[in-house]
């Protein structure tokens, strides 16, 4: 909601919010959908190939679409273009994982904990291909979190707990802070 006073506008802080959850949704989006995968691999004991299959080109119009404001117009198809070629790069390195003879060579731990890398590295060199702060973030948070699950092991499903928590830790802290700015 926008008022005009005087000649000043200001903005309400609902509408603050939601243009912060907005922005960073697809982020968050990102970081769900990867530790989805890895968890959903981890409880099955079963390569998710059609998983990943559907999930990397969403992921990757995802970074396409957050590095379109960070690409001047004119180079935003050949942006578009190179995106759709890495990620199916990407796309591909993650299927020849799960249907090759890498797959006898690993346990299911070992070959997920390879897609996520895999997959981390695909976001952040698109967040520093754009320049886009976020999406390296994105990318390198994944990256941490392969480590962090091969030292945890079985505990997939701790991380992507952990990761609701933050999200819902990011929310009352924005919920709060509009509050407090009310007061």
């Amino acid at each position: 909601m926008t008022s005009t006073v005087g000649t000043e506008t200001t903005t309400s802080p609902s509408n603050w919010v939601w243009k912060g959850l907005v922005d960073n949704l697809p982020y968050v989006a990102i970081i769900v959908l990867g530790l989805v995968g890895i968890s959903w691999t981890s409880i099955s004991m079963t390569p998710q190939a059609t998983y990943w299959v559907y999930v990397t080109p969403v992921i990757g119009l995802i970074c396409i679409l957050a590095g379109w404001r960070h690409t001047d117009r004119g180079e935003r198809v050949g942006m578009a273009i190179s995106q759709v070629l890495q990620w199916a790069g990407v796309m591909i390195a993650m299927y020849l994982l799960t249907v090759s003879d890498v797959q006898r060579s690993l346990n299911i731990n070992a070959l997920s904990l390879m897609i996520l890398t895999i997959l981390a590295l695909g976001v952040f060199v698109s967040g520093i291909n754009f320049r886009a702060w976020k999406l390296a973030v994105t990318g390198a948070f994944l990256a941490f979190a392969v480590p962090a699950i091969a030292w945890l092991q079985d505990a997939a499903l701790l991380l992507l707990f952990a990761g609701i928590v933050l999200i819902a830790l990011l929310f009352a802290y924005w919920w709060l802070r509009d509050r407090f700015a009310d007061a």
